[in-house]
């Protein structure tokens, strides 16, 4: 036979196999225990290799699927060929198992795409991943195949399994592994060498460092790690929905057809449309003070001066009549600046009944008195009314445009902090309650101030490292003071305390981190207000600050430095400087 003109020179080696000619006497060859070595028996598969397939090969009908270019009339002998019980990666050399080797030899089988085109790996993403990022990638299941997908008998003989033993591949889906995932195009390449050789080895090595967690299926925890992770996941799950089940009762929105908000501005407006998605048959009163506004709301759906690019719901109205936007009311969302609203609820506390509960969202200090809402609001209507105190981080933009956002609702009465919860959480804002009014709003005060102070480094250019250093000190001094006045630790550390500081220090959104920004550029605090159409409560809440810090005795160096640039005896760089050389101390 090797005398043989054209004859395919590769069958000297029993065990193997290379053109189309020979392949149905494949499995009629012995395999030498030499040849398999410490190789067990594996399904055989033809060569991807073979740069032409012959009618022998794939039949007639496969033919026809091939360009016209690959279409032969003969058996010629192939270019290369492989071990049959060689199933072994073409980029790491290990052996193919479980679902990786049953896929490779269906796609030999029954693809009518080019054999050439096709590159034999194992399934491990982590070794054949690239920075490309392209492709499709194999399921890691070899890890918990059995014996009879890999192709081995049961019997523990040596049999190899048939053709028709291994379902077949679809001309839908022939390119689809069982589990499909990623895997690099340049992966798929002309193989001119045959598999697992140090080239190939070399190739994945070299890929394997810049990708190996770029593929979704990429395993990071023991098998004993991702049980637990899952197990905690259901846990977590399951708990939702015994909590909802056992919340499931009247709920406050079947109640109500008529909330008012005082305040037009920005963040009256989203709260506003916040409550009015919440129900379509909820009438949503804006109390304004400027009748152009109110025209634009009611006529345009559309807050022009402060949010100009996003349209309202049609059940928000306004008017700037206080007894119209009261009438009816079951609850009132107090959204105007505090400095403010000592004049507002004076003019309105003989209209407001008693019953209706006031729903506070400003944030600040009354200059003069240094009094938080809570303490205003008694202070003005002379006596003990219902109310609810909300904060956290919510720029009034991001609430319109229905991004995830996280208040707390703070109140003395539990159940009243639940009413609020429930008038307000959405699958686009989620709702804490605490009875921790204080906390909530002393750091609701103070997280502007030290906005103006991050906004200062900002302008100065001063880096991420100082950055980080005034924000964390600014954190530690909110929360010597807060809990000289009662506040809880938690509550300062939580959603309202932390997470609202470093979203006005950090958020560009920020009117007072826009204002320390100009402050640190050069400009003017007169210049900066005047072109300003919005309040920056930080401004006139610093110097409060400091009247409480002396009152409580308690240090606050970075916030009263704010202060004493806003007050003008003190520029940006000279405040810098100062606060840097102070002497040194311990940790607390």
């Amino acid at each position: 036979m090797t005398g043989e003109p054209g004859a395919c020179q590769h069958l000297r080696s029993p065990g193997t196999v290379s053109c189309g000619s020979h392949r149905r006497s494949r499995n009629r060859l012995s395999t030498p225990p030499q040849a398999a070595r410490s190789v067990q028996p594996r399904r055989p598969t033809k060569s991807h290799a073979t740069a032409q397939l012959t009618l022998g090969d794939v039949g007639a009908k496969q033919q026809e699927r091939l360009p016209s270019a690959d279409r032969t009339t003969s058996a010629k002998p192939c270019s290369t060929s492989y071990s049959l019980h060689s199933e072994e990666c073409a980029s790491c050399g290990r052996p193919l198992t479980g679902k990786a080797l049953v896929w490779w030899s269906k796609l030999d089988r029954y693809s009518h795409q080019h054999r050439s085109s096709r590159l034999k790996q194992c399934c491990s993403p982590t070794a054949h991943s690239t920075a490309a990022g392209a492709g499709r990638i194999l399921s890691p299941s070899h890890k918990r195949s059995n014996s009879v997908k890999a192709g081995r008998p049961t019997d523990g003989s040596n049999k190899l399994l048939r053709d028709s033993d291994i379902p077949s591949l679809s001309d839908e889906d022939s390119d689809q592994p069982p589990e499909a995932g990623i895997i690099s195009e340049a992966s798929v390449t002309h193989v001119q060498t045959p598999p697992g050789n140090a080239a190939s080895k070399a190739a994945a090595s070299a890929s394997q460092g810049s990708a190996a967690y770029a593929s979704p299926r990429t395993v990071l925890y023991p098998a004993k790690e991702q049980g637990n992770i899952k197990d905690s996941w259901q846990t977590l799950m399951r708990w939702s929905k015994v909590f909802k089940k056992d919340q499931n009762g009247g709920h406050v929105l079947d109640k109500i057809d008529k909330v008012v908000v005082f305040g037009g501005g920005s963040f009256g407006t989203a709260m506003g449309v916040a409550l009015a998605r919440q129900k379509s048959t909820l009438n949503v009163s804006l109390l304004l003070r400027d009748a152009y506004i109110c025209r634009d709301i009611n006529s345009l759906h559309t807050n022009t001066r402060y949010l100009p690019d996003l349209m309202l719901p049609t059940n928000v109205t306004a008017t700037t009549s206080v007894a119209e936007a009261i009438a009816g009311a079951r609850y009132a969302v107090h959204a105007l600046p505090v400095q403010h609203s000592r004049a507002f609820l004076t003019s309105i506390k003989d209209i407001l009944p008693h019953d209706v509960p006031i729903i506070s969202v400003s944030k600040g200090l009354e200059v003069g008195t240094g009094k938080m809402m809570s303490e205003l609001v008694v202070d003005v209507l002379g006596r003990k009314h219902p109310c609810v105190f909300m904060s956290g981080p919510s720029f009034a933009k991001e609430v319109m445009t229905l991004q995830p956002t996280g208040v707390v609702a703070a109140s003395k009465d539990p159940k009243l902090a639940r009413e609020a919860q429930q008038l307000f959480a959405s699958p686009y804002m989620r709702v804490n309650t605490t009875t921790d009014v204080t906390g909530v709003e002393i750091c609701g005060a103070l997280k502007n101030v030290l906005a103006i102070a991050a906004g200062i480094v900002e302008g100065l250019d001063l880096g991420h490292n100082a950055m980080a250093a005034l924000v964390a000190q600014g954190c530690a001094e909110i929360r010597w003071l807060a809990e000289k006045m009662g506040a809880k630790s938690s509550t300062v550390s939580g959603l309202s305390g932390l997470g609202d500081i470093m979203l006005t220090c950090y958020g560009s959104l920020s009117r007072n981190r826009t204002v320390g920004v100009r402050l640190g550029a050069g400009e003017s605090l007169h210049d900066i207000l005047s072109s300003s159409r919005q309040v920056a409560e930080g401004v006139s809440t610093a110097g409060v600050v400091v009247t409480l810090a002396r009152k409580y005795r308690v240090n606050l160096p970075v916030l009263t430095a704010v202060a004493q640039v806003l007050n003008g005896h003190l520029n940006a760089k000279e405040a810098v400087y100062e606060i840097m050389n102070l002497p040194q101390i311990e940790e607390r």
